[in-house]
């Protein structure tokens, strides 16, 4: 199972909700007045309308790639409304279908990050937006290490590529250390760092 009709309608179910959200400044938005009197804010929520319109232009392109791989060709472009991206994401539902499970996995995995980036808006705060860590992997030695702040959950961005001792990929959780206090990760093999 690929989930590509539950990403499709996924994606679509935000579609009204970003809209909506479009004209609306953060609660928190630190750009409003302070700055130089030439300069201005654009009349839109910034962080919403990059999420949506990477999602529009994203659909479409997704559309015309599986289009081709299905057909050979990757037929006429959809215009930029909301209607006509729902209209892709109905396609892409349909050429999910013929394409190999690869594909629509793929497929899948693009439409969930246009869907996370929305849940991670300020805005929305349904998903929790990852925190660079200045530490080493201690399973890769990347510093590509991440935390959730909230959940307290560690993770490294080498998926695939980094694995812990019982070979998945490493994720932790910080603790404060039973020893002294000071805060630890305690990874699911049973590393403690």
């Amino acid at each position: 199972m690929t989930g590509l009709p539950e990403a499709c309608a996924d994606l679509a179910g935000w579609l009204p909700a970003a809209a909506a959200l479009l004209a609306e400044p953060d609660a928190g938005d630190t750009t409003a007045g302070g700055g130089p009197a030439t300069a201005s804010r654009p009349p839109w929520n910034s962080e919403v309308a990059a999420a949506l319109y990477d999602a529009h232009e994203g659909v479409r392109r997704l559309e015309a790639s599986l289009r081709l791989a299905v057909t050979g060709r990757a037929g006429r472009r959809r215009g930029g409304s909301d209607g006509n991206t729902l209209a892709a994401l109905d396609a892409i539902g349909s050429l999910g279908e013929a394409v190999g499970t690869g594909a629509a996995s793929v497929a899948a995995r693009l439409l969930g990050r246009w869907t996370t980036a929305w849940e991670q808006l300020p805005a929305v705060d349904l998903t929790e937006t990852p925190r660079k860590v200045t530490a080493r992997c201690p399973y890769c030695d990347f510093p590509m290490m991440r935390v959730f702040p909230r959940s307290g959950r560690v993770t490294c961005l080498r998926f695939g590529n980094c694995e812990d001792s019982d070979g998945n990929h490493p994720v932790g959780h910080l603790r404060a250390s039973r020893l002294d206090g000071s805060a630890c990760v305690e990874w699911a093999d049973g590393l403690v760092t």
